[in-house]
C-alpha cells in the first residue's frame, strides 16, 4: 500500500513469480534494408562497368561516337537539319551495330598439332576445333588464333547446340623460327567494324621450322676413331693404353706387377700407362653479322626466307652447323657448341635442332676470332674445332682464329657462301685443318669426303 498525494491509500498487484519473468513487449522485429555501398565503392563499380563497355567500342566507333554527338550538337544549336540527319543516321547504325554484337559466345575450343617440329619449306597447319557448348544455336562469330604474334582470323558459322566445327589454319613455315600459337580468342562485332566483343582462351603452343640438314659420314675430318680414348703423353698407373714396363715402387698397385718379366729380371716390374680421354668437338657458329654477306639476295633464292638476323648465308651456315651437332649427338660424341652465342645442349638430335631454331645473328657481338679465343679458353682439351662462318671473312682472319685454337686440335672450316658474292670462291688450306666452301647444305658430305684423312 502506497498514499497517494491525496491522502487516500493506492492499491499495488502484488506481481507472480511467472508475471516477474514475461518480458516486455516488443514490437516485430523487420529486418533493416541492405544499405546501398558507399559512394566511392558505387562509383568504382559504375566506373568499371562504363570501362568495359568502352572497351568493346573500336577506334572507327568512337571515330563514329564523335562524329555522331558533334553532328547531333551543330544541329541543335544551328537549326540545320542536315547536321540533324547525320546524327539519326549514325545513331541508328549504332544501334544496328550493338543489336548485332550481342548474344553470347558459348563455344569451347580445342587446338590440335599432329606435329610439332617441320623443316623450312614443309606444308604446316594448326588444326582447330569450335564447339558449341550450349543447347541453343548461336550466331556466327570470328575465331582469331594468334601465330607468332600476328592474329590469323577465320570465320565460324551459326551452330547448332552441341555441333563442331573443324577450322584449319596454316602455319608460316617459309623460315626457320620458333612459332608461338596463342592465345585464341572469339570475336563477336558487327559488319560495319563498330563494336567488337572478345572472349579469350590461354591457348599457348610452340612449333619450331628446322634448318634443313644432311646426314654425315663418320668420323669428321681430324676426328680420331678413339673407341676406348685418345692418347695423351700423360703417365698414369692405371689406364687402358699401355705404354712400358717399370720398377715397382712401394705404393704401386699390385693388380699391374707383370710376373713373367719379374721372373726374368729377379725385380717386380708394373705396367705403366699413357692417360686416355675421349676426344672432343667444339663447333662454333660466328654470329657477328659482319661475317656473312646480307646484300643482294632475295628470299626465294636462299629457300628460306629471312628476317631481322639472318640472311642467306647464314642460313646455309646455321644448316651446316646443326647437321654436324646433331649428328655428333645421335653418335653419343663429346661436342660443345656456341651457335651465335648460344650455348646448345640437348641429349637428342631433336633437340639439337630445336635449340638451333631461333638462332640469330646480332650487331655488335663478339666476332670469329673473339668467338674461338672463348672456347679455346673454356675447353684446352679439344681435338677438333669446327669453324661454320661467312664469306666476308678473309683468310688472314681465318688463320688468326685457326692459331687461338686449342693447342694440338685440328681445325675444320666450313664456309658459307652464296652463288652471288663477290668473295673467293674457295680458300687455301689451313696449316692445322682444311677449309670447305658450300654453297648450300646438300654440298656438305661431298665437300668433308674430299678432306678426309
Amino acid at each position: 500500500m502506497s498514499e497517494a498525494s491525496g491522502g487516500r491509500p493506492t492499491p499495488v498487484p502484488a506481481l507472480g513469480p511467472a508475471a516477474a519473468e514475461v518480458p516486455p513487449a516488443v514490437p516485430h522485429a523487420v529486418p533493416p534494408p541492405v544499405p546501398p555501398p558507399p559512394g566511392p565503392a558505387r562509383a568504382r563499380l559504375d566506373g568499371s562497368a562504363l570501362a568495359a563497355a568502352w572497351a568493346t567500342v573500336t577506334r572507327r566507333g568512337r571515330v563514329a561516337l564523335a562524329v555522331l554527338v558533334g553532328a547531333a550538337l551543330v544541329g541543335w544549336l544551328t537549326g540545320w537539319r542536315e547536321w540533324t540527319g547525320l546524327a539519326a543516321g549514325l545513331a541508328v547504325v549504332m544501334l544496328v551495330a550493338v543489336a548485332m554484337a550481342l548474344g553470347r559466345s558459348p563455344v569451347a575450343i580445342d587446338l590440335d598439332l599432329a606435329r610439332t617440329r617441320f623443316v623450312v619449306g614443309d606444308p604446316a597447319v594448326a588444326r582447330v576445333g569450335v564447339r558449341n557448348v550450349s543447347g541453343r544455336r548461336m550466331l556466327p562469330l570470328r575465331l582469331e588464333l594468334d601465330v607468332d604474334g600476328l592474329p590469323a582470323q577465320v570465320r565460324v558459322p551459326s551452330l547448332p547446340g552441341g555441333a563442331a566445327h573443324p577450322v584449319v589454319i596454316p602455319l608460316p613455315t617459309h623460315r626457320r623460327g620458333v612459332i608461338e600459337l596463342g592465345p585464341a580468342r572469339a570475336v563477336r562485332g558487327d559488319v560495319f567494324g563498330l563494336l567488337r566483343r572478345v572472349v579469350q582462351w590461354p591457348v599457348h603452343e610452340q612449333v619450331y621450322v628446322h634448318p634443313r640438314t644432311v646426314q654425315l659420314p663418320d668420323p669428321l675430318p681430324g676426328r680420331a676413331r678413339d673407341l676406348e680414348g685418345e692418347e695423351s703423353a700423360i703417365r698414369t698407373a692405371s689406364d687402358l693404353s699401355f705404354h712400358t714396363l717399370r720398377d715397382y715402387v712401394p705404393g704401386d698397385d699390385r693388380r699391374f706387377i707383370h710376373w713373367k718379366s719379374t721372373a726374368r729380371s729377379g725385380t717386380l716390374q708394373v705396367r705403366e700407362f699413357l692417360q686416355t680421354h675421349r676426344s672432343l668437338v667444339a663447333v662454333v657458329l660466328a654470329g657477328n653479322p659482319d661475317d656473312y654477306r646480307a646484300a643482294g639476295w632475295s628470299p626465294g633464292a636462299a629457300g628460306d626466307g629471312s628476317d631481322a638476323g639472318t640472311s642467306p648465308e647464314f642460313e646455309v651456315a646455321v644448316s651446316c652447323a646443326a647437321s654436324i651437332v646433331a649428328e655428333l649427338v645421335r653418335r653419343h660424341r663429346d661436342v660443345v657448341v656456341d651457335a651465335a652465342g648460344s650455348a646448345i645442349r640437348a641429349a637428342s638430335d631433336q633437340g639439337v635442332l630445336d635449340r638451333f631454331s631461333p638462332v640469330r645473328t646480332v650487331a655488335g657481338s663478339p666476332d670469329l676470332l673473339a668467338m674461338t679465343r672463348q672456347v679455346a679458353r673454356r675447353h684446352p682439351r679439344t681435338s677438333l674445332v669446327v669453324l661454320v662462318f661467312g664469306s666476308t671473312v678473309e683468310p688472314a682472319r681465318l688463320r688468326a682464329a685457326a692459331r687461338l685454337g686449342p693447342t694440338g686440335a685440328t681445325v675444320l672450316a666450313v664456309r658459307a657462301r652464296v652463288p652471288d658474292s663477290p668473295h673467293p670462291a674457295t680458300l687455301a688450306p689451313l696449316s692445322t685443318g682444311a677449309v670447305v666452301t658450300v654453297e648450300d647444305v646438300a654440298q656438305l658430305p661431298l665437300a668433308l669426303r674430299g678432306v678426309r684423312r
